[in-house]
């Protein structure tokens, strides 16, 4: 966005020496003949800084959720990414898919370490890796299609992210 405003400052000091020098030569007649010279080189760097606002107020309004957007069969998963490079995913969620899943009491006592409710990953979360564990386990189908869809969208690029071999 710099860019953009540094490019309209130049372009305005410009027309403004052209107009200047216009109106030196010609009078007020060389300033209404330099008045379209502001329009034709003003035009587009103006278009793209209101372009540019527009990316960036939709960044503002959509920060908090951008890169945790994940689809499963339609249903809206929130998984975000750690600081540590592992992908966490809502248990509520999760019920979504598999009503059947533990509680959390249940949860906490199988997973300890991979299990937390951290504030600003907005309430139980579970480390997509212990969560694919638990799938192994699973012999109903929609778990097993839940299971491959964990393993190929969520987990295998966030160890690939990780640098780690799949």
């Amino acid at each position: 966005m710099t860019r953009i405003v540094v490019r309209i400052a130049v372009r305005l000091v410009l027309c403004a020496l052209a107009s200047y020098f216009m109106w030196r030569r010609w009078g007020p007649t060389g300033l209404a003949v330099s008045a379209p010279v502001f329009g034709v080189a003003l035009a587009r760097p103006i278009i793209d800084l209101v372009a540019e606002f527009s990316v960036l107020a939709k960044r503002v309004a959509l920060g908090d959720l951008e890169g945790r957007n994940f689809e499963f069969r339609g249903l809206r998963l929130d998984v975000a990414d750690h600081d540590d490079g592992y992908r966490w995913i809502s248990v509520r969620d999760v019920r979504k898919v598999l009503p059947a899943f533990p509680r959390d009491a249940v949860l906490r006592s199988q997973f300890p370490a991979d299990l937390v409710n951290d504030p600003r990953l907005k309430g139980e979360r579970i480390r997509a890796e212990a969560l694919l564990g638990y799938l192994r386990k699973a012999t109903e189908t929609e778990a097993i299609k839940f299971r491959n869809w964990v393993e190929k969208d969520v987990v295998f690029p966030a160890a690939r992210a990780r640098g780690e071999p799949i």
